[in-house]
């Protein structure tokens, strides 16, 4: 006997999210020749980029974590990457494609051309427009005495894990502890997203 439809817990907040972030992508209706200023430009983006779909973007509502004290959010301040994990902006997705495309790299440098407009992204306008360093993040935690000289694998596991968790097996999503599932959850949406197979 089949169960009668129900609405999901949250299921309208989950839909509502989605919706907000593709409200934030803007399709635009651009032709494809006027993108490039050489027609093997044009070739490549045909064939090999035109038929992609881009990701719809993702971010982080900083309301949510208000009231809760998870220790990854407060790292997340630390390191100053919060404005770029909220950002909320219009995406075209024709023009990112092309980017993509025509892209080079050469010496840690980006190189690109869109509409005959060269563009070059070195690691100082990269900071000027995500506001990210790369430096990285200093450690903020404390490891027991007793793994500091001897930190492996295995102990890493056992600080991100559940009690539960089976650490003889590949380590899934569902094995992590909340704090680590929550910082896990934020890493594959927003700073490297995909399209399928988040654990």
């Amino acid at each position: 006997m089949v169960e009668p439809l129900k609405k999901r817990k949250g299921s309208s907040s989950r839909s509502q999210r989605h919706s907000e972030a593709q409200d934030t992508t803007i399709s635009s209706s651009i032709s494809s020749s006027s993108l490039f200023s050489l027609e093997e430009q044009r070739i490549w983006y045909t064939n090999l980029f035109s038929s992609h779909s881009i990701i719809n973007p993702k971010f982080i509502d900083m309301n949510f974590f208000s009231d809760e004290s998870f220790e990854c959010i407060q790292a997340f301040q630390n390191s100053n990457i919060i404005p770029f994990m909220s950002l909320k902006l219009p995406v075209y997705s024709e023009l990112v494609k092309a980017f993509y495309s025509n892209l080079e790299i050469q010496e840690s440098i980006l190189i690109s051309e869109v509409y005959g407009i060269k563009i070059v992204i070195d690691q100082s306008l990269f900071y000027d427009l995500t506001q990210l360093s790369s430096d990285g993040v200093p450690f903020e935690g404390t490891l027991d005495d007793d793994l500091k000289f001897d930190f492996s694998v295995h102990d890493a596991c056992r600080l991100v894990c559940t009690n539960q968790a089976d650490m003889t097996r590949r380590l899934l999503a569902g094995s992590l502890a909340l704090e680590s599932r929550i910082l896990h959850y934020l890493i594959v949406r927003i700073l490297l997203p995909r399209s399928s197979n988040l654990a």
